[in-house]
């Protein structure tokens, strides 16, 4: 069934399916999907993707559920996810936080959803977001206040399809930490977009975590608005076995404000993994940062297209960019493409890419010290995520990591 066919048999069941506005955006993005494959073929946002994440089968529970609310006066701030909708709060602090999930009867919602949408221009994936619409939440920290928030995410039945799009508000001068984990036992679809705010002051550390069965495709956009004298950091690690999109954005839009967006990724057997960053500095005195490294083996496939737009009046800007692929096998490929738009004359901006093997002489060195090759390896391939790796400070969140990812070099024979 086309995409156009399914958005007619089921449209009745998509958020803000009775609104005037939304319902002119979703004609209009019904039009970008009548293309043909040619165009289609030249879309930028759909280079790198696994095509096979476009054949679904349209299954979602449109069933409204309460949220249920449980309160431990711990600082730790629990919040389950289920099928895209709040299921559970452990230890909302009203004064702090304020969350729910999205209603149709929304219009404050729904003129922002219209807003963020007009950045994306061709995004064929955030369009299918947009056009089939089926759930998400609002989470607003209030001003001047710190909040540690984990959201986990889950999926209740198979072959379920899910169109997310969640609001993150976080205010004046407020300090918080976000951590998703998106984790998926269950064949699926999850197609999530964020859209955060950090107003003036905050400081905002968000670490993803991405860890999905073969066949469950995962597609996960973020848009973050970052307004003076901010700082935004946000590292993703997905060590998935199925095909995963991360496209992430960030808009520099006062003096002072600073963004990083640093990825790691693991792929293996016959995965196709799509990354993307851009930050755009539309301000005088802003930095920003842009890092992934991935290890791929088999016949994996991957990709990273970094961007960063310096505005002419975006002076004393300094922008850095940097991609590392280790191929551990001949057949898996990786493409980067870094890229500089300058139009200011008094910024410091880098970039750099580099794609290969393991180095034979250090792990000939290594061998030579009396370490097994596989012990060799694993060291190695542990040392090039080290620098990522070592700027993230929340000690749970690490061990994750190094849990995981020997897990990955286990099953990888490594």
């Amino acid at each position: 069934m086309s995409i156009q066919e399914t958005y007619y048999q089921q449209q009745n069941k998509f958020l803000f399916s009775n609104s005037k506005l939304f319902g002119n955006l979703r004609k209009d993005l019904l039009k970008k999907f009548e293309l043909s494959s040619k165009d289609n073929k030249n879309n930028e946002s759909l280079k790198h993707l696994d095509r096979n994440i476009l054949k679904f089968s349209y299954k979602y529970n449109n069933e409204s559920n309460k949220i249920n609310f449980i309160n431990h006066d711990e600082n730790k701030i629990n919040i389950d996810i289920t099928d895209g909708k709040i299921s559970q709060v452990e230890n909302q602090h009203k004064e702090t936080l304020h969350i729910n999930n999205i209603d149709s009867k929304d219009t404050s919602v729904e003129d922002r959803f219209l807003d963020f949408q007009k950045l994306f221009n061709e995004d064929y994936v955030v369009h299918l977001n947009s056009l089939m619409l089926n759930s998400g939440y609002e989470l607003i920290v209030n001003e001047n206040k710190d909040a540690n928030i984990f959201l986990t995410n889950d999926i209740s039945e198979k072959d379920l399809t899910i169109f997310q799009k969640n609001l993150i508000s976080c205010g004046k001068n407020s300090k918080v930490k976000i951590i998703e984990e998106y984790v998926s036992d269950k064949p699926s679809n999850n197609n999530v977009v964020n859209f955060l705010d950090i107003h003036e002051g905050a400081e905002v550390i968000h670490l993803i975590f991405q860890k999905n069965i073969e066949k469950a495709n995962f597609q996960s956009t973020s848009y973050a608005n970052c307004h003076k004298n901010t700082c935004y950091k946000q590292l993703t690690l997905n060590i998935s076995k199925g095909s995963v999109r991360n496209h992430h954005y960030a808009n520099l839009l006062g003096q002072n404000s600073s963004v990083s967006l640093d990825g790691i990724f693991f792929a293996s057997a016959n995965q196709i993994i799509d990354n993307k960053t851009e930050i755009n500095h539309n301000c005088p005195n802003s930095t920003s940062r842009q890092r992934y490294k991935g290890i791929l083996t088999d016949h994996a496939r991957a990709s990273y297209l970094s961007k960063t737009y310096v505005d002419k009046i975006a002076q004393k800007t300094e922008a850095y960019q940097l991609s590392k692929a280790v191929l551990l096998s001949d057949d898996s490929s990786f493409h980067s493409r870094p890229e500089l738009r300058i139009f200011a004359d008094d910024v410091k901006c880098s970039h750099g890419s580099t794609i290969g093997p393991i180095d034979k002489d250090l792990l000939f060195y290594l061998r030579s010290r009396g370490l097994s090759k596989k012990n060799s390896l694993s060291l190695l391939i542990k040392s090039f995520f080290h620098k990522i790796i070592s700027d993230v400070h929340d000690k749970s969140f690490v061990e994750k990591f190094n849990y995981h990812s020997n897990i990955w070099l286990k099953e990888n024979s490594i």
